[in-house]
């Protein structure tokens, strides 16, 4: 994991010690009034849509926003840390090691312990594999992100529509269902194979135009195309430059028809004057919607001989999981507690407004410190399998 990483997972605690207004206890420690009230509606992973947190206008809507950010950060970081614990597991297990040597109960740590199983559970097998994958990818969900903001602004027409998700996402981060023509790429997965007569990336199913990793009998390509490949795709395929193809997944790129379903892959442009709220209030709503992204696991491509059979299945059932993890969702979710801990420390002395608002930082705050471990054993775990394997961190 590069150092970058490692520096910005290790500062959240410290920003977060600015978050807590009243000092951090147990419930069973504040007033009996603050008992009555304290936090009861906060869940990590819950819609908090519908909560009143005491607090009046703007310093309402930016507490609202935060407090909803926080539960879809926490949310996600406990699934990624599960996600790993799960496909460090069953690497483990399959390979025959020993499950008595797993002593931890916190779910970071058990992720942390799974994967240095499973790192030695691979051994030596893991010199006589060759790996290629399609490079996973988050998209954005700007469903979230709008609709928090129509909540920031208080303007019930701030409703998001296809078309405006297209003017605010950037052309080159635009995807979605295309029903005409589509120039780019056709994104498909491991599960869900393409059409194409281009680059792909991911395992080619038909003719290649190149060199192939991995060939049938009967001579057609089941492994990665290093040149043109013409049939199917189990991953993503590019198309040559101005190539109009039917595309029967996700279009990456453009469209001669409308997008249904239209998606994004960044972060959306801010909403019209008449859609915005608060800077404070919009960076949750980024944050939320980061946090709840949809990820697509890589299809991924393995090869070597058979005295390495049991490390193959293993890895190409478990390994989309962990490259997720290492090279697409972990670097999103730590955009995304950036950008909780800086809204957070921007509400500082507003929630003094409201018991309910001030007790309710106590586990937020609880909350963001253990997402931010979770993530960190997640990045860690699934890193320490992808250095074993000799396949390189994302780029910076």
């Amino acid at each position: 994991m590069n150092i970058r990483v490692t520096w910005r997972i290790a500062a959240f605690p410290l920003a977060l010690a600015g978050l807590s207004v009243i000092p951090a206890m147990g419930c069973d420690k504040v007033s009996e009034l603050q008992n009555d009230v304290c936090c009861r509606d906060f869940t990590p992973g819950a819609d908090l849509a519908t909560v009143k947190w005491g607090l009046e206008g703007e310093a309402e809507l930016n507490y609202g926003a935060f407090m909803q950010s926080v539960s879809d950060f926490t949310g996600a970081a406990g699934a990624i840390v599960a996600d790993v614990t799960s496909a460090c597991q069953a690497i483990a297990l399959d390979l025959g090691a020993d499950v008595a040597t797993i002593t931890a109960t916190k779910p970071n740590e058990r992720a942390e312990q799974w994967c240095e199983l499973a790192v030695d559970a691979l051994g030596d097998a893991t010199a006589d594999l060759s790996i290629t994958f399609q490079p996973p990818s988050c998209t954005v969900d700007a469903s979230v992100q709008a609709n928090c903001e129509a909540r920031c602004s208080a303007n019930v027409e701030c409703q998001l529509t296809p078309a405006e998700i297209v003017a605010r996402c950037d052309p080159g981060q635009l995807s979605g269902r295309c029903e005409g023509k589509c120039t780019g790429s056709c994104e498909g997965s491991a599960n869900l194979a393409v059409h194409c007569e281009g680059t792909c990336q991911g395992t080619c199913e038909g003719t290649c135009d190149g060199d192939c990793s991995a060939t049938t009998a009967g001579g057609d390509c089941r492994g990665e195309c290093q040149g043109t490949c013409t049939g199917e795709c189990r991953g993503s395929c590019s198309f040559a430059a101005e190539a109009e193809v039917q595309c029967n997944a996700d279009c990456s790129g453009s469209c001669d028809v409308q997008f249904k379903a239209p998606k994004c892959r960044a972060e959306l442009k801010p909403p019209s004057a008449d859609c915005q709220g608060s800077a404070e209030c919009s960076g949750s709503c980024e944050a939320s919607a980061s946090a709840k992204a949809s990820c697509k696991e890589p299809a991924v491509n393995i090869e070597g001989g058979a005295d390495v059979e049991a490390a193959i299945a293993t890895l190409k059932a478990n390994l989309p999981r962990l490259l997720v993890v290492a090279h697409a969702r972990g670097e999103l979710l730590l955009a995304s507690a950036e950008a909780v801990v800086q809204a957070g420390g921007n509400l500082e002395g507003a929630a003094t407004g409201s018991v309910k608002a001030g007790a309710c930082l106590i586990p937020a705050t609880n909350a963001i410190t253990q997402a931010v471990e979770n993530i960190q054993a997640g990045i860690t775990g699934s890193g320490s399998v992808m250095a074993k394997l000799e396949i390189a961190p994302p780029g910076p």
